[in-house]
């Protein structure tokens, strides 16, 4: 538990440095350094990728996803969920709060190492998300200043996934193969891509949408090594 709650700390802290920070800076520069960020996102995801999922697990796991997340429409539901908390929590509207909230939550949900750092701190060993949380400090300080407020809020759904996580890894863990884990962490990496170009203001795609993928992936890696057992 202890790591969880430094994590959602340095989160909030972050955040509120970035916050800081974004009333100094002119709109000029803030527009220059999301693009800054943007690219950064583009090259977390380019190297998240990895030969070792190959292009059809890849395929079925976005078309599935997609099909699920756009029939729910999942982008539609976070941004309500956003806009309740801008007019409940934030004085002036800023079409950006939003944006951070959920930029920031998939930054830090997708990748393989949140996964782990969630588990072992189940298992009792917070080593990993200690490390998780000096990252995450840094991230969220640069995304507010220029996303704003939102990303404070993402804390609340990054502290409960990760403690959804550590409360069940005694369950999880026997069952998430190395396979498993990695199908997980590469879509989410595949979809960190938009998400940069939309920083950068070069597409506008729907991100929220295509979230039930990352899950889809490896439940068809577990449902292929079921029929190969057989």
């Amino acid at each position: 538990m202890a790591g969880l709650l430094v994590d959602a700390v340095s989160i909030i802290a972050g955040s509120f440095i970035g916050l800081l920070l974004k009333k100094g800076i002119s709109k000029k520069i803030s527009d220059a350094i999301m693009i800054g960020i943007g690219l950064c996102v583009v090259y977390m995801g380019i190297t998240g990728l990895t030969g070792e999922v190959g292009t059809i697990l890849l395929l079925f796991s976005v078309i599935i996803g997609t099909l699920i997340g756009t029939a729910i429409d999942i982008d539609a539901r976070i941004n309500a969920l956003a806009l309740r908390l801008e007019k409940k929590f934030v004085k002036e509207e800023g079409s950006t709060f939003a944006k951070g909230f959920v930029t920031c939550t998939i930054l830090s949900c997708t990748g393989a190492y949140t996964i782990m750092a969630s588990l072992n701190a189940g298992l009792g060993n917070n080593t990993m998300l200690y490390t998780k949380a000096i990252i995450d400090l840094c991230v969220t300080m640069m995304l507010a200043s220029t996303l704003g407020i939102g990303v404070m809020f993402s804390a609340a759904v990054i502290f409960a996934y990760q403690g959804a996580l550590a409360l069940f890894s005694g369950v999880l863990s026997p069952l998430l193969s190395d396979e498993m884990i990695g199908a997980f962490s590469c879509v989410g990496a595949l979809l960190t891509i938009p998400l940069g170009t939309n920083m950068m203001g070069v597409t506008d795609i729907k991100i929220a949408n295509y979230i039930p993928a990352i899950i889809a992936a490896p439940v068809i890696v577990w449902l292929m090594s079921w029929v190969s057992a057989l």
